[in-house]
Formats: C-alpha cells, structure tokens, sequence
C-alpha cells in the first residue's frame, strides 16, 4: 500500500454504529482536520461543495410518477443533480436527490402543486460518505467495499441479528434492500469494510461469511467492488 493510500485512509472518516444500518457521523474535532488536512491525501467532509453553493438533500415521498419528470422538474431550477435513490413501495415513490447549484426556494416553489406526502429541502452534511466506495471509482478504500446478496429464511428478529452481527464488527451497511422471495428474506446491498485504522480493527472475510453461514444466511454475492486507474477514468470520459 503506498504511502498516499496510506495517508488517505488515515485520515478518511470512519464509523461507529449507533442503529442496525446506519453509524455516527464525525465528530467536530476529526471532521475539522479532514477539512484542512491536504487535499492531495484525503477527502473532504463535503464531497460536492463549493462557496457559493452548498450542496442540498431535495427528499420527497409520494404518488408514483414517472422518474423523468422529477428530474425534469428539478433541472428547471438550475439544480444539477449528482447522485439520486429512488425506490417504489406500497404503492407510493421515495425519491432523495443530492444537488448542486440549487435555490431552495426555487426547488419548493417547482414542486408546491404537486401531490407529495413529505417533501423538504435540507442542506447536506458529510457528502463524503456518497463518493466513496463504489461511487467513487479511484478511492483508496475501494477495496474494502464488498456488494452483496443474501438469502435467509424468515423468521422474527432474523434481519436484525445480521444486522447487529455486522455492525458489531464495524461493517457499515451504507445501502440495503429487502423483499421477499418465498420463504425466505433477501438481502442486497453495499458494505464498508473497517480498515483497522481506527476504531474498529480490521475483520477478515472468511470470518464473516463463517458466522453469516451459521445464522442460516445462503450468501449469494460478497464480491469486491471493481475500480478504475484515474488515468484510464480519464480516457474514457
């Protein structure tokens, strides 16, 4: 590992689970010194941020309506749209949408007549945690970023003992779909790895798909997420 991989992830944010799929923000003091440390070596808190425009959370819950014309309406503003979940459900469409360049007045006022449950504008905090891994093709902690599928028979509790498992041993489960297939629950979704260079030491793999196995769970995908050299990024761009 070379030392500017080093060095970013020395430096890089980390977690700690506080619930079965989310964990702590930064506190203030390590916040602070990724935001001065050099940019060459580290990450920023904000991922998208620059001074005149910080970057917006546009959260809106809903009718199901075609996904076009959300983006359409977003883009009337002269927001530009950088990363985006969208998920159907019982009926009714979440959309969250991470933007730049964006009023927040113009955003409430493009969406006043249209028929939302929930809808809100929120100024984004810790963007970093949207760029890294899988979205963020030359980051140096790519390689602790595993996609993954599982399979479990249904039973009370059973996503919350995978869950409590895996955050116990500081694996961050920054996405995760679950439905049904039969009888059993399916798990999909994207896990960080701890890097062992802070709070949580490193786990090796092999340990957690042996434990996973034991609590019943058929693990269909646990693949490394596959980058790209910046330069050849670059060339295809």
């Amino acid at each position: 590992m070379s030392r500017i991989v080093r060095a970013a992830l020395k430096l890089a944010p980390t977690t700690a689970p506080t619930t079965a799929f989310g964990a702590a923000p930064l506190g203030a003091a390590r916040a602070r010194a990724v935001d001065n440390a050099s940019p060459a070596l580290t990450f920023v808190t904000r991922g998208y941020a620059d001074a005149a425009s910080p970057p917006l959370l546009v959260a809106m819950m809903g009718v199901q309506r075609p996904l076009n014309q959300i983006h359409r309406m977003i883009e009337n503003t002269g927001a530009e749209i950088k990363e985006s979940r969208n998920v159907s459900l019982g009926g009714r469409s979440s959309n969250m949408f991470l933007v730049t360049g964006a009023d927040p007045m113009a955003l409430k006022r493009e969406f006043a007549n249209e028929r939302n449950d929930f809808f809100s504008v929120f100024e984004a905090r810790n963007t970093i945690r949207d760029i890294k891994g899988p979205y963020c093709e030359t980051s140096p902690l790519l390689p602790f970023v595993r996609r993954a599928t599982l399979h479990v028979p249904y039973k009370p509790g059973v996503v919350n003992e995978i869950a409590d498992f895996l955050c116990s041993k500081g694996v961050t489960l920054s996405h995760l779909d679950e439905y049904r297939s039969g009888k059993d629950v399916v798990l999909e979704g994207i896990l960080h790895l701890p890097t062992g260079l802070a709070e949580f030491p490193a786990v090796e793999e092999a340990y957690i798909l042996k434990k996973l196995e034991s609590l019943g769970v058929s693990v269909r995908e646990f693949g490394k997420v596959e980058g790209r050299p910046r330069a050849e990024k670059a060339a295809t761009s």
